[in-house]
């Protein structure tokens, strides 16, 4: 692929040369721009950003819908001499019941954080509603789960992570989200909570008491204005890392993930 090169070296060129950030959006768009005759993807975008973060020529940040910066003093090469994206179609906004955003926080989960964490092999499902299935309790279920791999240049481990997200519809519901987040640490490595963005957060005392306590107990924070699309999203509070039992995450993954996911997740460590 000749012009991947070619792709790849302006996008790099496209990024701030201070080591300022950049925004996911903001950089595809520009991309999108310098080759207009072009017709980029999604995907394409999240490879030729793989890539020169994989080269050490930039780094991932945080900032709405993610972000990345140059890694000063990197050495760049020139271009040789395809792939990269776009569109993010509006979609019309949800609102409603918690129930209703589950579907579409899971999709931006997939098609956003999956990559932007480079996380690969990952099954991800909506754990929420489980009928009369003993699971051990409501704070024992949460929204959507993300069992995901991850493994990097330099270190021989590979990392395994039950990764969760407790999901509420609005600021006024969201103190509980934090303390059933908080539960869910006896068996995941990430926990976070994630509700609608909202002008009025910024002189809500009751927001700061959110993310006061999620500090605390080492949640991530998300908000987002639009809960399908992943450049509306900001991480307000980063998850901590854990190190759960490992026999409490051999059991959530047992009661809570579909026999399926079992399956594929079995075949990772054959």
């Amino acid at each position: 692929m000749q012009r991947r090169d070619e792709y790849k070296q302006k996008l790099y060129e496209l990024t701030p040369p201070d080591g300022k950030t950049i925004g996911n959006a903001a950089l595809r768009a520009a991309l999108a721009e310098a080759f207009p005759s072009e017709e980029f993807t999604l995907d394409d975008y999240w490879d030729l950003r793989r890539s020169l973060i994989a080269e050490g020529k930039l780094e991932r940040a945080r900032g709405r819908g993610g972000s990345v910066r140059r890694v000063i003093g990197a050495v760049v090469e020139a271009p040789a001499a395809e792939a990269v994206v776009m569109p993010l179609a509006p979609i019309a906004v949800i609102e409603g019941r918690e129930s209703e955003l589950y579907e579409p926080f899971q999709k931006v989960v997939v098609t956003g954080f999956v990559p932007d964490e480079d996380l690969k092999p990952w099954v991800c499902e909506i754990t929420a509603s489980q009928g009369r299935r003993a699971t051990g309790g409501r704070w024992t279920r949460p929204d959507v789960t993300l069992i995901a791999m991850q493994t990097f240049a330099y270190v021989p481990n590979k990392l395994f992570e039950v990764i969760t997200f407790e999901i509420k519809p609005n600021v006024d519901t969201a103190l509980d989200g934090v303390y059933e987040a908080a539960a869910h640490s006896a068996f995941a490595h990430r926990s976070y909570l994630a509700f609608p963005d909202s002008e009025e957060h910024e002189d809500n005392p009751l927001f700061d008491r959110i993310r006061d306590e999620c500090e605390r107990f080492g949640l991530g924070l998300i908000v987002f204005e639009r809960v399908d699309d992943w450049d509306t999203y900001t991480f307000e509070v980063e998850a901590q890392p854990r190190d759960p039992d490992p026999q409490a995450v051999n059991d959530f993954i047992k009661i809570q993930i579909s026999e399926k996911s079992r399956e594929e997740i079995q075949r990772w460590f054959r």
